[in-house]
């Protein structure tokens, strides 16, 4: 999980642009590289000035991307920009993101009710579960001076995609750690005794700190909220087991019911 091209979801409705700040300031600390992208759209009758009106928004709006992008850019770090035209800017985003190699992608995500998230198609939901990569919905909470990551590692019977997901949450928090950007916990959740994991074998498996290790019992949201708020992490790393069909449709996943209840950044594996 080798973090180096950041795609920022630029959102052209808002003044703040939380996600372009947090890639800012990540960039800087580690020198990736980040794509800034737009999507614009407006009902224009068909007409023969139609294609030139599109091209003026466009130009308008790649005009802003390009002021946006001039401190980092006066910052030595590599930054590059991409105004699109489309009225379903979610699967715009994806293929955009696929298009140009993004390893993770950084959106700006504000609260919503349960309710406006099932009966809705939010943006963060569709990116959480079509994005080909990770996906950080960013708050606009400031990085505090000792920032905290807290990484939650799955555990249910062994399963290989349990596995690669737990690996591929410690090779991220291992690069975390050795760029001295933030103090990484890792949290694992149990409903019942009889499904408590070893913790000898975690820390074995996945070289993880004793100190560092928390082994909870109760539902994994719910644990995972509570000990993100007790230590107050800036930053929140869940798998993405349950990405698409008829499991995230009537289930949701872990990710998805904890981004509403957490005032930090959370990370979502894929």
């Amino acid at each position: 999980m080798e973090f180096r091209n950041f795609f920022v979801v630029y959102d052209p409705t808002s003044s703040e642009q939380p996600a372009l700040e947090r890639a800012a300031y990540i960039a800087s600390e580690t020198g990736v590289s980040v794509h800034v992208f737009a999507c614009i759209y407006k009902d224009i009758p068909k007409t023969r000035e139609k294609p030139g009106l599109v091209r003026s928004m466009l130009d308008d709006q790649k005009a802003i991307l390009q002021k946006e992008a001039a401190p980092l850019v006066a910052k030595g770090l590599d930054v590059t920009i991409e105004v699109d035209w489309d009225k379903d800017w979610c699967e715009a985003i994806v293929r955009a993101s696929i298009k140009n190699g993004a390893d993770i992608v950084l959106k700006s995500s504000t609260a919503h009710t349960p309710g406006q998230r099932i009966i809705n198609r939010t943006s963060d939901w569709a990116l959480i579960r079509e994005c080909a990569c990770a996906v950080m919905l960013v708050k606009g909470e400031a990085v505090p001076e000792a920032p905290k990551v807290l990484a939650a590692i799955g555990v249910s019977g062994g399963k290989g995609t349990y596995k690669q997901l737990n690996q591929h949450i410690v090779e991220f928090s291992r690069r975390v750690m050795d760029n001295n950007i933030a103090e990484v916990h890792f949290i694992s959740a149990h409903r019942d005794l009889a499904s408590a994991p070893d913790r000898n074998a975690l820390v074995r498996n996945y070289g993880l700190d004793q100190s560092k290790l928390h082994i909870l019992m109760g539902e994994p949201d719910e644990v995972i909220v509570e000990k993100a708020r007790e230590m107050n992490a800036s930053l929140v790393v869940i798998g993405n087991s349950a990405r698409s069909g008829i499991s995230a449709l009537v289930n949701g996943n872990t990710v998805e019911r904890v981004v509403d209840k957490l005032t930090c950044d959370v990370l979502s594996m894929p």
